[in-house]
């Protein structure tokens, strides 16, 4: 689970930092930082989701033995 944790406390930090980029106002570097801050989300949890799912999907075969 080490993974998962570590996992999630990247998406948090990012969260973190997309929250202060939006309050720091509407200028083009925060919207840039705002705007990469989200892709790289998106990217982690589209990763996250992916390993989730094989994982799960190995329990299942196993389960199902």
């Amino acid at each position: 689970m080490g993974k998962v944790q570590d996992a999630l406390s990247r998406i948090e930090a990012a969260v973190a930092r997309l929250e202060r980029a939006s309050l720091a106002g509407s200028n083009g570097h925060a919207t840039s930082t705002a705007q990469t801050d989200h892709a790289a989300v998106a990217e982690l949890t589209d990763s996250v989701a992916r390993r989730l799912d094989a994982v799960i999907g190995r329990l299942d075969r196993a389960l199902e033995g």
